[in-house]
């Protein structure tokens, strides 16, 4: 299950979707890079993780109301608050597709709230 709500209040500005198969929401990318050295080794550059770096993909299967409520929030605002089963956290749509009852999403993360 997911959640996306405004951040300001907002009578129309949240929605529950129930996630699909398809959904990818629990992949965590690290700061890692590979270089190649001269000896014919390699070194390897780990500079941590941040939630700022994660993408969600998010599938569902949505009704007319709640395509609304997602049309609405990703032309009206700029950010707005996920809760997930591992947080609550501030993210900002990157593409939404709402066609013949199904939803295809994706979200990018900025930060974890406390």
């Amino acid at each position: 299950m997911i959640s996306i709500s405004t951040i300001s209040a907002n009578q129309n500005g949240s929605v529950v979707l129930m996630r699909h198969h398809g959904s990818k929401l629990k992949e965590k990318p690290f700061r890692v890079s590979r270089t190649q050295t001269l000896d014919g080794g390699v070194f390897i550059n780990h500079s941590g993780y941040t939630d700022g770096d994660r993408t969600l993909s998010v599938s569902a299967q949505i009704t007319e109301a709640q395509e609304s409520i997602i049309t609405s929030i990703s032309q009206s605002y700029t950010s707005f608050l996920v809760s997930m089963s591992d947080g609550l956290y501030l993210g900002s749509i990157s593409r939404v597709t709402a066609e013949n009852g199904s939803l295809a999403m994706t979200i990018y993360l900025k930060q974890k709230e406390n």
